[in-house]
């Protein structure tokens, strides 16, 4: 980067004047609205860690077994402010009188106790004006906080800290009617030496929470806007002198197979005299002791250990492998601090352009995660933390990047435990000021140190951690000054890892270059250069709704380019919040849920998530697992069984794996085989050949070999018998004979003024000669369609169609068969078991043509084939093209021959095998948060639908088609051109089952959800169309 001297001379008179401005303007603020004081009277930041007595209650790793912690959540007295300046600070003294105070659970966001409400917005900033560092005056909610503790005995003469997990926005805190301090920065900890606040006996601890403080200008991520104390509140003692921090540096050699340890602790002396100390370092392996050494030094010193370990075990996702460290502080031969901190060995680094974790390039098939709990928002429960990351594992991810945000401790150590790489974020986001120089917070000096402020504490607390692989500056929040600093910071401090920002795009302030939303084409072109660093999109596949199309084609560009090292999907879990309506029915709120009416809401582009908000699975969770499965198979030669098995892990053997396959005939299984182990080295592939046997072919019948790939042994989080991975092969043998319908019995046909009536020996239907559809079908006499078969060219809008104006932009398609005019009705019997009825349409709408050819057979089935000329002047794409029906309610019984069993699209069924599915109407409806298309099936060989009795209809396709049926009507979930706020309490049962036989429905994207349609290969575009398909009766006699 480069530079003239006038442009340094105007940059530096430029900083002078913003600097007096803003010293002047500071001097009159409100702490909460002076972006210089971020805390007042703090601890520096330092690593996670607690200290106990002895080194047996260290290794517990659980703080309720530290004689040095005490935790203060509970219930706590609450009173809710709507400013800051509504009550004197008189609330903190001792001889306040909070009796007629609520009681509030701690940790908690207040918005989800009944206090305010909560705002879900984008981009924009939650409040106006936006004019930083001030906030609006006239309306800033504030919660005030009290409770009381007690000292113990044991701690009289020890230092005595207060620490807040986290605060939202920002906080004062007051100790028996003193106050200790201020801090904001919502996601990081604060701490306060609190020894001259406390007293023998009870004590009284008083907070005061802003919900909106110049913090906020930099905390505008993508998420819910809640207020609260929304992590643990805890006491710590400590000798007068203590431990104060230490930084473990665990890496490996150039060969990567010799630990390199080094250990530094520092250490804070608050005793008058300095005594002499010593520090004890050990490691431990299982259980054995691989390294101890003790130093004796001043109080007041820092002290390093250093350590080379031959043939250590390396920590990586893929085999998480951790060291004890053990630190003991000792004086006069006591121990009086004892911590014991997990380790891994590995070595992250950047070269030639490529990612490596322990000297191997790395892909990371990634996810981005928030905080969130539907009933508890920002406040997430220890097991549901764990089972995110067993569902994480179980699904094939290795990644998260912590959007946007440092995350509660408790999730970086269960990382290190169970092996998930992360991208650890700061906790910085200034969106709403956008990304030109002269207005983002960015490139503001007079914003430098509350920037390096949030990096520092996020770098200082979580630098001890092996699964924070990569450090990130923050998300959306523009380039410029104060983000080269904090880049200048980390590199010095931290050269182990590397460093990322998304919006430093390739300046020099990122060591991989990790876009957003990058389209294929554009991640093509960047790997066919010689790019210095990878390409890792931080945020890809925005999962809103259903969506999440075109994964699989994403990870074979990915696959292709050695520069392309991975992605991580927006997002993890829907930020839905849990509700009930007036009869309890329990439905997941978004943005615009809460509050008046001019409350600024983003509706709910808050619910992107592959879960669901109580972390049931998105149909769009399976295909993920599929794709980022981390073994692959290939055809090699289906006829002789040959498959290609492909390891794309990068540090283990195939070994360890079970591989099983099976043949399947039309959905029958014709052989399975026991489990079986294949040799192959990790990053390689070998054939094996699958021992098929003699198939004699079924006429029309298809073959299916699909293999699998389980764990042999079961983990703590994954049960033994887990698929890894699958595939599934159409074998190349199949006997093919037409099928000829039985034209054995009679027809009569009855030709009225509207109707044209058709009747067999147990069936009959009809056909209106006004619209030209079948309105009518009988078997043994009982109705089987409630609506007519009519064709259909509509899909019900989903969020990613709304984003790119699908409703609007498609309109001419809806409802477009009320356009179809009959121009012309023909009628053949040639033989007494065959009638024809030919239709020939008019279009009006699009002024085309169509033609329907009804081929009723005396056995009762209906050949249909159609002819739909859809091409005209700037006609836009197609959401789908098909038919649909109704039948009677009690027809809810599904069975079919497709891709299942989980709902799929011509963009989205790598995930689903082709089988023989046996289910119900209603199972396949899913409930996306905002009702929209949901239930698709493609690749459909027939299907069924029957009441109890067996009776109903069959669709064979001619010879596949796509398939939907649930007991809805598709309006129910259409809320026409523009989104309304509806939920799932807004989707009722009908008395009818609908049923939808399509030639194709358009993909369901994913690229993004604001513009991006799906890709051209899986677009449905203006054109001629043939679709062919035959219905045949269920449920009749001798049939």
């Amino acid at each position: 980067m480069k530079y003239d001297v006038k442009t340094v001379n105007d940059l530096i008179f430029f900083l002078i004047i913003l600097f007096i401005h803003h010293f002047c303007l500071s001097t009159e603020n409100n702490d909460w609205e002076n972006q210089n004081v971020f805390g007042i009277n703090k601890e520096k930041p330092h690593a996670s860690f607690i200290p106990y007595r002895n080194m047996i209650m260290a290794n517990t790793q659980n703080a309720e077994k530290s004689d040095f912690y005490r935790l203060l959540n509970g219930d706590w007295k609450f009173k809710m402010l709507d400013t800051p300046e509504e009550m004197t600070d008189d609330f903190a003294g001792l001889d306040f009188d909070d009796t007629n105070w609520d009681r509030i659970k701690v940790p908690s966001d207040w918005q989800l106790e009944g206090y305010d409400y909560p705002i879900y917005v984008n981009i924009r900033y939650p409040f106006e004006p936006v004019d930083p560092p001030l906030i609006p005056d006239e309306y800033n909610p504030t919660g005030l906080y009290r409770t009381v503790f007690t000292i113990p005995d044991a701690w009289t003469d020890h230092q005595i800290f207060i620490h807040f997990g986290a605060v939202h926005s920002a906080y004062y805190l007051w100790i028996n009617g003193e106050k200790v301090g201020y801090s904001q920065g919502s996601k990081t900890p604060a701490e306060f030496d609190i020894t001259d606040y406390v007293m023998e006996g009870e004590n009284l601890l008083a907070v005061k929470v802003l919900r909106w403080s110049d913090g906020s200008y930099l905390e505008d991520q993508d998420f819910w806007r809640l207020s609260g104390i929304e992590r643990d509140v805890y006491l710590l003692a400590t000798p007068r002198t203590r431990i104060e921090d230490f930084t473990v540096t665990a890496d490996l050699d150039e060969t990567f197979s010799v630990g390199i340890f080094k250990l530094i602790v520092d250490l804070a002396d608050h005793s008058e005299v300095q005594d002499e100390v010593s520090v004890v370092c050990r490691i431990i392996d299982n259980g054995d002791v691989v390294f101890e050494d003790e130093k004796t030094f001043s109080s007041n010193e820092s002290v390093c250990f250093e350590k080379t370990i031959p043939d250590v075990r390396k920590w990586s996702s893929e085999s998480p492998e951790l060291y004890g460290l053990e630190i003991e502080l000792k004086a006069d031969r006591q121990i009086l601090q004892a911590i014991s901190q997990p380790i891994g060995f590995r070595n992250v680094r950047i070269e030639n352009g490529r990612l490596l974790v322990n000297g191997e390039a790395i892909v990371l098939r990634g996810v981005n995660l928030h905080e969130h709990h539907e009933m508890t928002g920002h406040v997430v429960d220890p097991a549901t933390r764990l089972k995110d990351i067993q569902l994480m594992k179980q699904n094939n991810i290795n990644a998260v990047r912590t959007s946007h945000y440092p995350q509660d401790p408790l999730w970086y150590a269960l990382c290190d435990k169970y092996g998930l790489y992360l991208i650890d974020e700061a906790n910085i986001e200034s969106h709403g000021m956008g990304y030109q120089p002269d207005r983002t917070l960015a490139n503001n000096p007079d914003w430098l140190e509350a920037h390096m402020d949030r990096v520092i504490s996020m770098v200082e607390r979580d630098k001890n951690h092996p699964s924070v692989i990569i450090w990130s500056l923050g998300n959306e929040a523009g380039n410029g000054w104060n983000m080269y600093h904090a880049y200048n910071w980390i590199k010095e401090h931290d050269p182990t890892r590397p460093v990322q920002y998304e919006r430093a795009e390739l300046e020099f302030n990122t060591d991989i270059y990790c876009p957003m939303y990058a389209r294929m084409e554009q991640m093509e072109s960047y790997a066919r250069t010689t790019p210095d660093r990878p390409l890792i999109q931080c945020e890809y596949a925005h999962a809103m709704g259903n969506s999440l199309g075109n994964l699989q084609d994403y990870w074979d560009l990915i696959y292709k380019y050695d520069a392309l090292q991975g992605a991580f999907v927006w997002d993890w879990v829907d930020q839905g919040l849990a509700k009930y309506d007036e009869k309890g029915n329990k439905y997941w709120a978004y943005g615009g849920d809460y509050g008046p009416e001019e409350v600024p809401s983003d509706s709910n582009f808050c619910m992107n998530g592959v879960v669901n908000a109580d972390r049931t699975p998105h149909p769009a969770l399976f295909e993920l697992k599929k794709v980022y499965q981390p073994v692959y198979f290939k055809p090699v030669d289906l006829s002789t069984g040959k498959v290609e098995v492909i390891n794309h892990l990068i540090f283990t053997d195939l070994e360890s794996l079970d591989f099983h396959w099976i043949i399947e005939g039309n959905g029958e299984t014709i052989r399975q085989i026991s489990p079986f182990q294949i040799a192959c080295q990790p990053g390689t592939s070998t054939v094996i050949t699958c021992a098929l046997p003699e198939i004699n072919p079924v006429p029309n019948a298809e073959y299916f070999l699909t293999l699998f790939a389980q764990t042999r042994t079961a983990t703590e989080l994954i049960p033994a018998g887990h698929v890894v991975a699958y595939e599934q092969f159409k074998l190349p043998v199949y006997l093919n004979i037409p099928v000829i319908y039985s034209t054995d019995g009679k027809l009569n046909l009855i030709d009225s003024d509207s109707l044209m009536t058709i009747e067999g020996t147990s069936f009959s239907l009809e056909i209106n000669k006004k619209t030209g559809w079948i309105s009518s079908y009988r078997i043994q006499r009982q109705e089987i369609l409630s609506m007519p078969i009519q064709p259909d060219f509509w899909r019900t809008p989903t969020d990613n169609d709304f984003g790119n104006r699908m409703p609007i932009r498609c309109a001419v398609w809806k409802d477009l068969q009320s356009t179809f005019v009959v121009k012309r009705l023909d009628v053949q019997q040639p033989i007494l078991g065959k009638i024809t009825v030919t239709v020939e349409f008019d279009i009006q709408r699009i002024e085309s043509v169509a033609e329907i050819v009804y081929t009723v057979y005396s056995d009762g089935t209906v050949s249909v084939e159609s002819l739909f000329n859809l091409l005209g002047n700037d006609l836009p794409e197609i959401p789908r093209i098909g038919f649909r029906m109704r039948l009677p309610t009690d027809f809810s019984n599904f069975v079919y021959f497709g891709r299942g069993p989980h709902e799929n699209y011509a963009d989205r069924k790598t995930s689903a095998l082709v089988g023989l599915y046996h289910s119900s109407a209603e199972v396949q409806y899913f409930p996306y948060s905002r009702p929209q298309e949901n239930g698709h099936k493609t690749d459909v060989r027939w299907a069924s639908l029957t009441n109890d009795n067996g009776i109903g209809l069959k669709v064979v396709g001619e010879p596949i088609f796509e398939t939907n049926a649930m007991p809805y009507d598709r309006e129910i979930f259409d809320p026409g051109e523009e989104k309304a706020q509806r939920h799932t309490i807004d989707v009722s049962l009908r008395d009818f089952v609908e049923w939808h036989i399509d030639f194709k429905q358009m993909g369901v994207g994913g690229d993004n959800s604001w513009g991006a349609r799906p890709h051209d290969k899986y677009q449905i575009y203006p054109g001629i169309y043939h679709f062919n398909f035959a219905i045949q009766p269920l449920g009749i006699a001798n049939q």
